[in-house]
């Protein structure tokens, strides 16, 4: 190794011709790691993914129909298909008006079911069952989340197994002021069967709160999903205002416009695409 004198007279060492060569290799790793981001999403660098998903087939959500058009923005809707057509539920007709417009329908179970401890088969019919049901009502069913976020490695496998591309968790990555946390999901997720989120969002969670979930995830070059499920004025601990929903996607729109967000459905996330979106219903 050679050695180098400095002004003072110490000394310092220079790599040898080995360490110069691990330096160029790291480097180079982490150039690679930059730009498979860039082709893999279709998105450039410091940019925040965000996902807006709603979970449980609940009927209010389709109030967020038109406020998703307006902003011009997909989400994710998440079914359970043994509660459509159910009072306090969607019904197939609306299911089908949210798919036109060029949202996501996912995966949830047939029945909201908690997956791990269940038979085999039980798991199965809940999983597989309720793709298949989905599928013959004419959705494209690619992702799955689970119910409760609660999952094990069987349960993950059978996801796996019954087609599903991902599975998301409703966990794993910290809130502000956490500092030592996950700030977000990795592009690509380093475990597509148990994507990370910051859990699903509640009343407690105010619009400063969940910009901050979004602000970290700019500054890893993150994907956050958003989890929401009563769209609604104080009707449930689970549950956002129609009025804050729109003035958070006002929000986001500004962000999208700045350069710094993107909105993709969870479809988008996992296979790398960002194809241009159907015509709103709004449009």
């Amino acid at each position: 190794m050679e050695i180098l004198r400095t002004e003072k007279g110490g000394a310092r060492r220079l790599p040898t011709r080995q360490g110069q060569a691990v330096l160029v290799c790291v480097g180079a790793c982490l150039a690679a790691v930059v730009l498979a981001s860039v082709l893999l999403t279709g998105v450039r660098p410091g940019i925040a993914v965000v996902s807006l998903e709603f979970d449980d087939t609940l009927a209010n959500q389709f109030s967020a129909r038109s406020i998703l058009a307006e902003h011009r923005m997909h989400a994710t809707f998440f079914v359970n298909s043994g509660r459509l057509d159910r009072p306090g539920y969607l019904t197939v007709a609306e299911l089908r008006a949210l798919a036109s417009d060029g949202h996501e329908i996912g995966g949830h179970t047939i029945a909201h079911a908690r997956l791990p401890g269940l038979p085999t088969l039980e798991q199965r019919h809940q999983i597989c069952d309720d793709r298949r049901a989905l599928r013959a009502l004419g959705f494209d069913v690619s992702d799955f989340a689970y119910p409760a976020g609660a999952y094990d490695s069987a349960s993950a496998e059978q996801v796996r197994s019954c087609g599903y591309e991902s599975a998301r968790d409703v966990g794993g990555i910290g809130s502000p002021p956490c500092i030592f946390c996950t700030w977000a999901e990795t592009i690509p997720p380093r475990a597509p069967m148990a994507t990370r989120t910051p859990g699903s969002l509640r009343r407690v969670h105010s619009l400063p709160r969940i910009q901050a979930l979004v602000r970290r995830a700019q500054r890893v070059d993150g994907w956050i999903q958003l989890i929401f499920h009563h769209i609604c004025d104080a009707c449930d601990d689970y549950s956002i205002s129609a009025e804050d929903f729109s003035t958070l996607l006002d929000w986001l729109a500004k962000e999208r416009e700045a350069g710094r967000v993107a909105v993709l459905t969870a479809r988008q996330v996992i296979r790398g695409a960002t194809p241009p979106p159907r015509r709103l219903a709004a449009e």
